[in-house]
């Protein structure tokens, strides 16, 4: 859908109370990095402006809030993309559960289900690539690669989102 369409249907996902670019202008990069990048060396800021570049944000990546809290809706080359409730936002259904109100490990054995196998895991990030969904704040992958549940007696828990995707986010490299 284009920013337009997304509009027409205010009345579902709620009226514009934000929007702006993904991508840090360079000469931004460059300004900051020159005032607070003491502890680097003229290389290391070098290589982390060409990194930017090249992984970064792309130009028409551009980020939106709607109703409040309502959703938060990523547009890339003006086309709808990510859709993810705002923090708090309940019931997010997924098969007839309210993913938001399971635990952590029901909400990922849904998931994996309905995926057709395990996600994939880093930190705190959990992708579906099947199902083009990535949740944050259900698990914790730890140095020895092992996934740990999180329950409501940690604060990312109670921080948790649920991206839906337009593509699977694929894993780089």
């Amino acid at each position: 859908m284009s920013p337009a369409q997304v509009d027409a249907l205010s009345g579902t996902y709620g009226v514009i109370t934000g929007q702006g670019s993904d991508r840090v202008p360079d000469d931004l990069l460059r300004d900051t990095l020159e005032k607070f990048g003491d502890a680097m060396s003229e290389e290391e800021k070098q290589a982390l402006i060409a990194a930017y570049a090249e992984s970064g944000p792309s130009a028409d990546s551009v980020t939106e809030t709607r109703g409040n809290p309502g959703l938060v809706l990523g547009y890339r080359a003006d086309r709808l993309v990510e859709i993810m409730p705002a923090k708090n936002q309940r019931p997010l259904v997924i098969d007839g559960k309210d993913i938001l109100s399971l635990s952590g490990l029901e909400s990922l054995a849904l998931l994996e289900r309905l995926n057709g196998g395990p996600g994939r895991y880093s930190g705190t990030e959990a992708a579906f690539d099947n199902l083009a969904i990535s949740a944050n704040g259900f698990c914790v992958t730890d140095p020895a690669a092992e996934v740990r549940v999180l329950d409501d007696s940690d604060e990312r828990f109670a921080g948790r989102t649920v991206t839906l995707r337009l593509e699977p986010c694929r894993a780089r490299g």
